[in-house]
């Protein structure tokens, strides 16, 4: 099952990581509405609060992480009795700090870390079975000192070139996700396939390699089942028939290529799977909605330029 589990979670693409730290003194506290193809994460270096969600009230404290998969609507204080009835945050005082950095003037008692992750989870219908909230402590010392530690890099470490922020940034978001649907509170479906280690194998060699020509049929048979039971046993896993998870893959990939290395157009259509240059235009300028050489050009834009690597 912890398989399943993991590749259900490596479903989810991060598209960016915001990061802010708070140092919050006095009364505080605040509304947040829900967000669209979000998740939310909380982390107290020091101090803590409460988060109300979904009628779950959770306490948590330095070294603590609470992750809201879904970014659903919730509130957090600094105690239970501290009232919220106005709409606006009760945060007497805040200001800039510094760079992504906010404080409120009362000497601070809580220092936080709140990180808005931005999903494309094009293929994860299972978030919707996920808990509202996920409590990490140090119940889970390894994993919870990876995710903290992991949390601080990005939170600290500002000569990261984007591109290395977006690689660490998801990986941190895939243990998050892997540990929601561990977590008691997930409400799994009781669907054969995600319990079926031989799909789960199946589709772990699609992902490492989504360039090859794959054949339902060939997996199927690999899998000891007819093609309709994997056909069926595959979409209820990845939320999409293969043949599309196959094509997001490929693009996905292509990008990574054209934002990271000098390869010719040509030769990243090829590294994905493509025979021709035309169609491999056409599929990534309606998957990205910009074509290969444009993408390629706003990434060097955004990332200031860097020297890229070059792939052999």
């Amino acid at each position: 099952m912890s398989a399943a589990l993991d590749e259900m979670a490596r479903s989810i693409a991060l598209r960016e990581a915001e990061v802010m730290r708070f140092a919050l003194g006095d009364r505080w506290g605040k509304r947040q509405p829900a967000q669209r193809a979000s998740a939310r994460v909380y982390a107290a270096e020091r101090g803590g609060g409460w988060i109300d969600v979904a009628r779950r009230r959770l306490a948590f404290g330095a070294g603590e992480l609470v992750f809201l998969p879904r970014a659903d609507a919730h509130a957090i204080r600094d105690r239970p009795t501290t009232s919220l009835e106005q709409p606006e945050a009760l945060c007497r005082g805040m200001h800039a700090v510094a760079d992504r950095a906010l404080a409120t003037e009362a000497p601070p008692e809580a220092h936080l870390v709140i990180v808005d992750l931005h999903l494309d989870a094009a293929g994860a219908p299972w978030l919707a079975l996920l808990p509202p909230a996920v409590h990490i402590t140090g119940a889970t010392p390894g994993l919870a000192r990876w995710l903290g530690e992991t949390l601080a890099l990005l939170a600290g470490a500002r000569d990261l070139s984007p591109a290395l922020r977006r690689s660490i940034g998801e990986t941190w978001a895939h243990a998050l996700f892997a540990s929601a649907l561990r977590d008691p509170g997930a409400s799994l479906p009781r669907a054969e396939a995600l319990r079926d280690e031989p799909v789960v194998a199946a589709l772990a060699r699609v992902r490492a390699s989504p360039e090859r020509a794959w054949e339902l049929g060939e997996l199927a048979r690999q899998a000891g089942l007819s093609r309709s039971a994997f056909a069926a046993r595959s979409t209820a896993l990845l939320g999409e028939p293969l043949g599309h998870h196959v094509r997001r893959l490929r693009l996905q990939r292509a990008a990574v290529l054209l934002g990271e290395t000098t390869l010719p157009v040509k030769l990243v259509a090829a590294r994905v799977g493509y025979d021709s240059e035309p169609a491999f235009a056409r599929a990534f300028a309606r998957a990205h909605g910009v074509s290969p050489i444009a993408y390629r050009q706003a990434r060097r834009r955004e990332d200031g330029a860097p020297e890229i690597r070059r792939a052999g």
